[in-house]
């Protein structure tokens, strides 16, 4: 089987997988607060279950080191799909909504690190941004597809989640068996269980700070357009749509720009950017006089936020210049997971106290200071040029 049928696998894989990840984030927070009327607390406190899986994404992929990285993809797709065909079952009382939630995000943050992996192994030296902007323009156009469905199909009023999740599980299915159908003989090689390096310090760092700033966002982001701003679950789907349509275009370009002016300026650039929508996403009607007014300047910096994750690709390439081998960088990528997921699982219960002590405000205040101190770190990052050429493919070094 040809690279371009692989790569034609791959997008279909990932249009699949992020329609089903769009339909879900569109109904998962509104879905809590409907059926179970959770506070600020309690919904941080929510997270340290459903990112526990992301720390342990490493012991997960050391246990599943002998299977190849689209057969890790096809077990992430399938795990993610049972739990949310579970949250559709049995999701309405909360001890089995928590392990079906479990089980769900086990499925996905497996496939987190295996999407960036191959999509470097189908790439070359000159077109890795290029090549990650377009797996992300298709990915974002699957979310459009999944969020499209909500804000079209659904009731606003009484939202079907248990359909909804069964969609989701459906999708997953078939991203879970494309992938099974995908064959890449340069990298079956079994991928060594753990690498830890002194020479990837600055990645794990930048990992971290990832990790706090992805988990502010993914968490009260969109709790205080539902709570503060009374939003519904059909226009949380709207405003996802809205980003994903903008990505598709903004990827692509984005990529261009990544392999141009290489990954030390976009890590930075993403930093200030970031700092300046947490500002205005915390203080949106402290600067409009009133939540009526604030609100569109709220959902253009949710909107925004969600486009700066495709600045991420630039701390999977600047990885990849580093490491010895495919392999080597698949569980190094796994690693990363792990460490930013350290801080995702405490960050949103502390997140959460100074919610319900000193307002939402201050949570998005100490957001824009941790992307300062993300701009900061990556001036550590060679300059383009400085760098070696990424790895394409060799014979893994054992570790």
């Amino acid at each position: 089987m040809s690279r371009r049928t692989q790569w034609i696998l791959f997008i279909v894989a990932v249009v699949s997988m992020s329609a089903a990840t769009g339909l879900h984030d569109s109904l998962f927070n509104n879905f809590l607060s409907d059926e179970f009327g959770l506070s600020a607390q309690e919904r941080g406190w929510l997270e340290f279950p459903r990112e526990l899986p992301g720390f342990l994404a490493a012991a997960m992929a050391a246990a599943l080191y002998t299977l190849a990285v689209t057969r890790m993809a096809t077990v992430g797709a399938l795990g993610f799909a049972l739990g949310a065909a579970g949250l559709a079952l049995i999701g309405g009382s909360f001890v089995p909504m928590v392990a079906m939630m479990v089980l769900a995000s086990a499925g996905l943050h497996l496939l987190m690190p295996v999407g960036q992996s191959i999509v470097l192994g189908l790439s070359d030296e000159h077109n890795r941004g290029r090549r990650m902007g377009m797996a992300g323009a298709f990915g974002t156009a699957g979310v459009v597809l999944g969020t499209g469905s909500v804000w079209l199909l659904f009731d606003r009023v009484s939202p079907q989640y248990a359909l909804g999740f069964l969609i989701t599980a459906g999708l997953a299915c078939v991203a879970g068996f494309v992938y099974a159908m995908m064959h890449l003989p340069h990298m079956l090689q079994p991928r060594p269980r753990m690498i830890v390096r002194r020479k990837y310090w600055l990645y794990y760092a930048l990992e971290t700070l990832h990790g706090a700033r992805k988990q502010i966002f993914l968490t009260f982001g969109p709790w205080v357009l539902i709570r503060v701003y009374g939003v519904p679950a059909t226009s949380m789907a709207k405003l996802l749509m809205i980003a994903a349509i903008i990505g598709v275009f903004f990827q692509p370009v984005m990529g261009h720009v990544l392999d141009r002016l290489g990954e030390r300026r976009i890590m930075i650039l993403d930093g200030l950017l970031l700092s300046v929508v947490c500002i205005g996403y915390g203080y949106s009607i402290t600067f409009m006089g009133s939540a009526k007014a604030a609100l569109p300047l709220a959902c253009a910096c949710y909107v925004a936020d969600n486009l700066l994750f495709a600045l991420g690709a630039a701390r999977a390439i600047y990885l990849s210049r580093l490491t010895e081998s495919s392999e080597e960088l698949t569980s190094t990528l796994t690693l990363g997971v792990s460490i930013n997921h350290i801080a995702s699982m405490t960050i949103p219960a502390v997140a959460g106290a100074i919610w319900v002590g000193f307002g939402y405000e201050t949570v998005f205040i100490a957001a824009a200071m941790l992307a300062l101190c993300t701009a900061a770190l990556a001036l550590r990052v060679p300059r383009h040029g400085q760098m070696p050429a990424p790895v394409l493919v060799s014979e893994p070094e054992r570790v």
